[in-house]
């Protein structure tokens, strides 16, 4: 059943929208200074069903190598690419430039613009739309910056998750969407305990996706909007579960990323996978295997 969206117009919304453009701002300039610190320290880094491997209790999963700061940092560009390209197609129609993609890129399917009902909602779009655009300008620049070459843009479905055509089937997408960033974010933080610089680079994105996530679940709740759990960690938004936390233990999901790909490739479950979902030909880079 659709969802009819109202303006609900209330002053605490329109209040947090505009702090959420000034934080995410703040961030993306300090997440420049720490990564350029983290490049000449050279410190080694990193949508349904039951996900193998995750904690029931949200203890944090280890992962059995460590990845190189490049491979880490080309694994989250395959993400932002399809982030960027997410945001820019609901709000544009179309996604990225040829050089935001690099050279030998895929195609994407499945995008079309949306006509947004909601002025809030609207313009949280299009705040988000410009930021995923500047984190593929950002990642692509800082692998060149520390000696690597950035992977070009992989081949997105975009309607692997279903058609995004309203206000709602919007923020039920983005609000599963960012979820599964805060865990990806918070399962890498183990391989950065080497390095003072790329724990707080990762502190300071995991706040930023926490300010995303958690004010796209107010737009949800506040406009009741269903949006599905991603896997048996996950925790929609509701009246009455109001963050995505453990009701056990209050703690927020972890995920590795092998479980990020899982989900991202419509394989829940499944390990050994290396395409599907939103990547229909898979990563591109060394992590691609779920």
């Amino acid at each position: 059943m659709s969802v009819i969206l109202t303006d609900p117009t209330p002053d605490t919304l329109s209040t947090q929208s505009a702090k959420l453009v000034e934080n995410r701002s703040s961030v993306l300039t300090s997440r420049r200074c720490v990564l350029s610190t983290l490049a000449v320290a050279g410190a080694a880094t990193a949508f349904s069903g039951s996900l193998a491997g995750c904690s029931s209790d949200g203890s944090v999963p280890l992962a059995s190598s460590t990845p190189s700061v490049l491979d880490v940092l080309n694994f989250a560009l395959n993400l932002e690419y399809l982030e960027a390209s997410f945001y820019l197609y609901v709000t544009t129609g179309t996604g990225l430039s040829t050089a935001d993609m690099g050279t030998g890129a895929g195609s994407v399917t499945g995008g079309a613009k949306v006509s947004f009902v909601n002025p809030i909602v609207a313009a949280v779009a299009n705040q988000l739309a410009t930021h995923e655009r500047q984190h593929v300008e950002f990642l692509r620049s800082t692998i060149t910056a520390v000696g690597g070459t950035p992977v070009p843009m992989p081949s997105i479905n975009l309607a692997a998750g279903g058609a995004v055509t309203s206000d709602a089937t919007f923020l039920a997408a983005s609000r599963q969407l960012e979820a599964v960033g805060v865990s990806a974010y918070i399962g890498g933080a183990q391989y950065l305990t080497s390095s003072t610089a790329a724990l707080t680079y990762a502190a300071q994105i995991l706040d930023t996706e926490s300010q995303h996530a958690g004010f796209i679940r107010e737009l949800c709740i506040a406009l009741g909007v269903t949006s599905p759990a991603v896997d048996s960690l996950d925790q929609p938004p509701t009246a009455t579960q109001i963050f995505n936390t453990s009701n056990t233990t209050g703690l927020t999901p972890v995920r590795t990323t092998s479980q990020v790909l899982q989900i991202v490739y419509a394989a829940a479950g499944q390990t050994g996978v290396s395409k599907g979902g939103f990547f229909p030909n898979g990563l591109n880079g060394t992590l691609i295997t779920s």
